[in-house]
């Protein structure tokens, strides 16, 4: 068999590089940066077994009532509630008792140092001898200026919980109010208001939707709705510095084998400047939750973790990262998604971290508009669409907290005084839901006036939907006449700006995927297999087919189809990115082609990648101008040329782009800048030439040629 020559680049294949790399939008999140520190006293540390006649002793001693009281201000004297045998399915001590109000009862706890506090109010509806059924008691949690519960009920079947907050203290009194509903009683088994170390929560995130900075994050309380041990077992406060559980991640996964763990042993984490234990302990970095073995050349999926959360909050995300699976660095690049939105793109952990095995953490902010009781909160990773380094993605840590709306509360729409989330967002919703309801009474009514006065023969003459539709010919073009491979009709195309896309019949998807050959699968998922396939305008397309035997709503996906040149955009801003990590990185060579990377000059790389970072600047006043920007194409591409003349077939040499001294004859000088007569076409050139005066024509593929016509513009 004749072997193929190794392709040269042209000046075509130059531009192209460049214009793919022009628009980059990086997604980042910004990364607090707290010392390192591995310890941690808190200056207030008040521990109370409320309902205990004595201290509960462990890792930790709380209180009993006996030195707490201090503490309370209660009209009478709270009952004790305690079980006749302690439960073994409790986790601890403290949940074998309890204290029980029948009025307010107000804890006060002086502070010693402001800032960021744990609150964790722990229940257990013991059975006592004092006659009450904790099981039944509904009552309300406050502080001056929170609603920390506004309704607390037991769990069904619970035998204990836990709410866990955290609140920036400002002042020398923080004073938590347990007001019982009328008709009812309050009570609480054990009272946790301890110090948290400054570092825990900075300043800033990233608002994930609309994208951009989000400060202003110690204004806020929180309430810990999350917190999840990627890959790993659980994390109890016995083994967390800071008193903390992590949970398993596992009934979090959907689909749950789309996700594999890794592990490593703890000591060998690292925490790098901006990373502390007090952060997240080793044991949540040394698992992790990493892509699964898909049976594929090409795996092209994320893993996804469902939570559900109330739609009327915002929340605040914290995602736990440390590379304990690769053998090198540079080796792992994957994209990071917060309810389908792009949260990070190419999150290279090895360059951020500083290293393998090392912690790093990322915060957002997620709007409520973006979650819905339909559409809870996923937590998305995935591989680069390139073809960069390993084809996996990890996670090792999320933490999800309820962010307190503008009335102050953490729980429902009502603030501390009574007052009303303004038009609140139930309200919204509802209105929202009436109008759509509205909207399809109206559309319903129209379509059945529509069918009532439906021509005699409309089935000869065209489809139902061809007059009940507002669709004229005038707005939209259809494919209808042509005749495809399989002799059946196009499917149809609607142009125009009505953008209802195309949609294709089975067999067409049949033919373009060469009958679901499975040398062409490129991912797989709950609802089938994805295959890569050509249509007949030869844009690559990725098809999902629905798989009959799935059981996660096939019945809403039989096929789904995604046309790849729309996430063109997308694809071009990761590029870009990868692109730039590796000229910072000093591996240009790393971004070429292997098919082209023994017949590139270095300097004209080089050059080139210049070129195209100066146009990435963030302000336009930053970039080049487009004849600046031709200009430098044009040194390139005759540094290149001249690298081919001086070193031709021993291009293929393997050494060759990586010499480290250029021989002088391949040094091309900088050329002087393009004038108006190298950009001005030669027909014009000629209008204005004296009789008899000869024009020097431009070679037709030379690269001035190709740039003239763009070099006039200037624009950024």
């Amino acid at each position: 068999m004749e072997e193929t020559p190794p392709r040269r680049p042209s000046a075509a294949v130059l531009l192209v590089l460049l214009l793919i790399s022009l628009p980059a939008f990086v997604v980042s999140a910004p990364i607090n940066a707290p010392a390192n520190s591995g310890a941690f006293t808190p200056p207030d540390n008040y521990l109370f077994d409320c309902g205990s006649p004595t201290p509960t002793t462990g890792n930790r001693v709380f209180v009993g009532d006996p030195e707490s009281g201090k503490f309370i201000a209660y009209t009478g004297t709270p009952m004790a509630a305690a079980a006749p045998q302690p439960d073994p399915t409790v986790p601890s001590p403290i949940y074998n008792t309890a204290s029980v109000f029948e009025s307010v009862a107000t804890y006060t706890f002086h502070v010693t140092r402001p800032g960021w506090h744990w609150i964790r109010l722990h229940f257990a509806p013991v059975e006592n001898n004092i006659g009450k059924d904790l099981k039944t008691a509904k009552f309300k949690v406050t502080t001056e200026r929170l609603v920390l519960i506004q309704s607390f009920e037991n769990p069904l079947s619970a035998t204990w919980s836990m709410r866990e907050f955290l609140v920036n203290v400002t002042k020398e009194r923080f004073s938590i109010a347990f007001t019982p509903n009328a008709g009812s009683f309050a009570y609480v088994s054990a009272i946790e208001f301890t110090s948290a170390p400054d570092i825990l929560l900075g300043n800033n995130a990233a608002a994930v939707f609309p994208k951009g900075d989000y400060s202003g994050l110690a204004n806020v309380a929180y309430q810990t709705a999350y917190r999840l041990n990627s890959g790993g077992p659980l994390i109890t406060a016995q083994n967390d510095t800071l008193g903390r559980n992590w949970e398993p991640d596992q009934p979090y996964l959907d689909p749950k084998f789309m996700g594999s763990t890794a592990s490593v042993k703890p000591n060998v984490i690292t925490y790098p400047e901006g990373e502390s234990p007090l952060i997240a302990p080793p044991m949540v970095y040394a698992t992790a939750t990493q892509m699964a073995d898909a049976n594929v050349q090409v795996p092209s999926f994320n893993i996804t973790w469902r939570i559900k959360v109330d739609p009327s909050f915002q929340y605040f995300i914290r995602l736990h990262f440390a590379d304990i699976v690769s053998k090198a660095v540079n080796e792992l690049y994957f994209n990071v998604y917060l309810n389908g939105k792009p949260a990070i793109t190419g999150l290279d952990l090895s360059t951020v971290a500083g290293g393998l095995s090392a912690a790093y953490f990322a915060d957002f902010v997620l709007n409520s508009s973006m979650v819905t009781e339909l559409d809870p909160l996923t937590i998305q990773i995935g591989p680069m669409s390139q073809n960069v380094g390993t084809k996996n993605a990890l996670l090792n840590g999320i933490e999800v907290f309820k962010m307190n709306n503008s009335v102050g509360s953490l729980d429902g729409e009502f603030g501390v005084n009574g007052e009303r989330l303004s038009g609140g967002v139930n309200g919204t919703v509802a209105a929202v839901g009436f109008a759509m309801m509205f909207g399809a009474f109206i559309g319903l009514g129209a379509m059945a006036v529509k069918w009532k006065k439906r021509p005699q023969d409309w089935q000869e003459r065209n489809s139902f939907s061809s007059w009940l539709l507002p669709i004229h010919a005038g707005d939209a073009s259809f494919l209808s006449g042509s005749k495809n491979s399989l002799g059946s009709k196009k499917s149809q195309v609607f142009s125009s700006n009505m953008g209802l896309g195309r949609y294709f019949s089975f067999a067409e998807l049949q033919e373009a995927t060469n009958n679901w050959e499975s040398t062409g699968i490129v991912g797989v998922g709950g609802f089938g297999n994805v295959y890569l396939g050509t249509i007949d305008d030869g844009v690559k397309v990725a098809v999902k087919r629905g798989n009959p035997q799935s059981e996660q709503g096939i019945n809403e996906f039989q096929t789904e189809i995604q046309i790849l040149s729309k996430l063109r955009h997308r694809h071009l801003v990761n590029l870009a990115e990868w692109a730039m990590q590796w000229k910072r990185k000093g591996l240009l060579e790393k971004i070429i082609d292997p098919t082209l990377v023994d017949h590139i000059s270095p300097e004209s790389m080089a050059k080139f990648a210049e070129a195209a970072e100066k146009c990435l600047a963030e302000y336009g006043v930053d970039r080049p101008t487009m004849g600046d920007v031709l200009w430098n194409l044009e040194y390139s591409l005759q540094m290149q040329e001249s690298w081919l003349q001086e070193h031709g077939d021993a291009a293929a040499t393997p050494s060759s782009p990586h010499q480290e001294n250029t021989p002088a004859s391949a040094v091309v000088p900088e050329p002087a800048p393009l004038t108006a007569a190298d950009i001005i076409p030669p027909s014009t050139i000629g209008e204005g030439r004296a009789p008899g005066e000869e024009v020097q024509a431009i070679e037709e593929h030379s690269g001035t040629a190709m740039f003239a016509q763009f070099a006039a513009l200037n624009g950024r």
